[in-house]
């Protein structure tokens, strides 16, 4: 995984900084939204946060 794509344009959030919610305990999309902000604003992002955060608990 390429920690450093930006996965959330409207905020700049990373894959790595989505790895690193989850790694802090965010086990959904809603606390990974809550801990990096991906997805609030326009929402475009919203589906592939969901992915790669269910792919990331789930390789917990």
């Amino acid at each position: 995984m390429n920690k450093e794509k930006v996965i959330c344009k409207c905020y700049h959030v990373t894959k790595g900084d989505v790895a690193e919610a989850v790694k802090a305990g965010a086990s959904c999309y809603k606390d990974v939204k809550k801990a990096t902000k991906a997805g609030k604003a326009c929402g475009k992002c919203k589906k592939r946060v969901k992915k790669l955060t269910k792919k990331l608990v789930k390789g917990k």
